[in-house]
C-alpha cells in the first residue's frame, strides 16, 4: 500500500495563488467587457464612469484628488476630462484663491445620467452576486477592502 504525501504549505500556497490570480482576473475580464458594453451605450469609457461615480459622491473635487481616486496618471486624467467637457458632463473651474488649483464639478447632464448608470451598474453587481449571502457579500468587501489597502501601501494603484 503506497502513502500519498500531502503537499507541502509553500507548493499549497502557490497554488492557491495562481487560482486566486485566475480567478481575479477572469472576473475582472467579465466585469469589464460587461461595464464596456453597458458604458458605450450612453457615450462613456470606463474611466470617464469612474469619474462620474467620483464627482456623484463629491462633486467640485481638486483635479490632483480626482487622479488618485480614480487611480490615473495626471495626463491621462487631464485627457479624459477634457474629453468630458466637450461632452458637457464636467467644466472645470479655478480656485478664486488660489488659479493653480483646478476643480471638476459636473454639469446637469452629467447629474442626469446618475440615476440610469447607477441602475445598470446594479443590475450588473446583482447578477454576479446573485448566489452570495449578505454575510458572504460583507466578506467579499472586507477581504477586497484589505488588498486594496495592500496595493495602495505598495504603490501598486499607479503601476509603480
Amino acid at each position: 500500500m503506497t502513502h500519498m504525501t500531502a503537499p507541502d504549505k509553500k507548493s499549497l500556497r502557490i497554488s492557491e495563488f495562481d487560482k486566486t490570480d485566475q480567478l481575479m482576473a477572469r472576473l475582472h475580464r467579465s466585469l469589464r467587457r460587461n461595464y464596456d458594453r453597458q458604458l458605450k451605450s450612453f457615450g462613456l469609457t470606463p474611466c470617464q464612469f469612474e469619474v462620474l461615480l467620483t464627482l456623484w459622491s463629491e462633486d467640485g473635487i481638486v483635479l490632483g484628488e480626482l487622479r488618485r481616486r480614480v487611480s490615473r496618471d495626471g495626463p491621462t486624467i487631464t485627457g479624459v476630462v477634457d474629453r468630458m467637457e466637450k461632452k458637457m458632463l464636467v467644466k472645470r473651474t479655478r480656485d478664486p484663491h488660489d488659479r493653480r488649483v483646478v476643480k471638476v464639478h459636473l454639469t446637469a447632464k452629467g447629474e442626469n445620467m446618475r440615476e440610469e448608470l447607477s441602475r445598470t451598474k446594479k443590475l450588473v453587481i446583482e447578477k454576479i452576486t446573485r448566489s452570495l449571502s449578505l454575510k458572504e457579500m460583507n466578506s467579499l468587501v472586507v477581504l477586497m477592502e484589505k488588498m486594496m489597502r495592500n496595493v495602495e501601501r505598495e504603490g501598486l494603484a499607479h503601476g509603480r
